[in-house]
């Protein structure tokens, strides 16, 4: 996501599948970002991407700094952010660039601080927060939905109906992999609304574009900082502010929560071996800081110019010099 993801792990973590990894350029050569030069050698840095761009962004500018100076292979590893956990305790994934940690409070207990096989590599950089948005063409046509209260009138959130809601509004949700409380959050408010997975961060975003084209009211969840809220204007709804009850549910996971998302900084996280394994390495990535404009930017040559991740990653490593060099000095 240029990103989130929360607090009391409500999704079930998946397991961590054999699966392929994803190794993006020629592991015996440097990569063409990033200056330096010279063969890479030794074992390779597998590094996990979780199914938001802003997760890709980080990992792919990191892998193009590596490369090209520091002498190791990257291997990318796309893997939905609970199952990154299980892979990081084992050694299987190296780092991980972009955890939002109130989606994450029991792993950070049980891989850091309780078993330490896991190793806190300090922030990435963007606060960040999930949320409800409608377009604000919405808001413009009925104020009252800028809250949540506004929509426990069924005929308002009737206007966000589609053939799979029926007589409800939908509400829509991207990767099914995310952490979210929205589909409780509906429940415990009751709201005369219908939880919809649209199945990607992509499909979310082509349902923006359509809801704005077509004028047609959309509910979904979304999360800033991302380059999609510099392109068209949506609206964060107001739901209830965090209350000391909702933070005690959280942590017993009782499925009773019903309010706002935290504000998370977002910070990076590293298999605890991975300093003996390259120490370089392990210094560079805990250097690793991207602002938000700089995550935006590089995430709108992906989801906007249509460019691949290792290229636009590249692209951007071969014009920011002076951010780069800073983390290997």
């Amino acid at each position: 996501m240029t990103s989130i993801r929360r607090k009391g792990r409500l999704a079930i973590a998946g397991v961590l599948i054999a699966s392929a990894l994803a190794a993006c350029g020629d592991d015996s050569k440097s990569s063409n970002g990033g200056g330096g030069g010279g063969t890479t050698s030794g074992p390779a840095i597998t590094l996990a991407v979780n199914p938001w761009t802003g997760s890709a962004v980080n990992a792919y500018v990191a892998k193009a700094v590596i490369e090209a100076n520091l002498g190791a292979p990257v291997e990318i590893i796309d893997i939905d952010e609970n199952a990154s956990w299980v892979g990081l305790d084992d050694g299987t994934i190296d780092a991980n660039l972009e955890i939002w940690p109130s989606g994450h409070a029991a792993d950070y207990e049980t891989y850091i601080t309780g078993k330490k096989t896991v190793v806190d590599l300090g922030k990435l950089g963007p606060q960040a927060k999930i949320g409800w948005y409608v377009p604000k063409f919405v808001i413009d046509a009925h104020p009252e939905l800028a809250t949540w209260e506004g929509f426990k009138d069924p005929e308002l959130a009737k206007l966000f109906a589609t053939a799979e809601s029926g007589d409800l509004g939908q509400f829509t949700m991207g990767d099914p992999s995310y952490v979210t409380y929205d589909e409780q959050i509906i429940q415990n408010l009751g709201l005369p609304l219908k939880y919809v997975v649209a199945g990607s961060e992509a499909a979310l975003l082509t349902a923006i574009d359509q809801s704005i084209a077509d004028q047609k009211p959309l509910l979904m969840q979304f999360w800033k900082p991302h380059w999609k809220q510099a392109k068209v204007d949506l609206v964060e709804v107001a739901l209830p502010p965090i209350t000391p009850e909702c933070e005690a549910s959280l942590a017993a996971a009782d499925g009773k929560y019903a309010c706002d998302y935290p504000v998370d900084e977002l910070y990076k996280a590293a298999n605890a071996g991975l300093a003996a394994k390259n120490p370089a390495v392990f210094k560079m990535l805990s250097a690793l800081q991207l602002t938000t404009d700089q995550q935006s930017e590089i995430g709108s040559y992906i989801d906007g110019d249509g460019m691949t991740p290792d290229a636009a990653a590249k692209k951007w490593v071969d014009a920011n010099p002076d951010v780069w060099k800073a983390w290997l000095a």
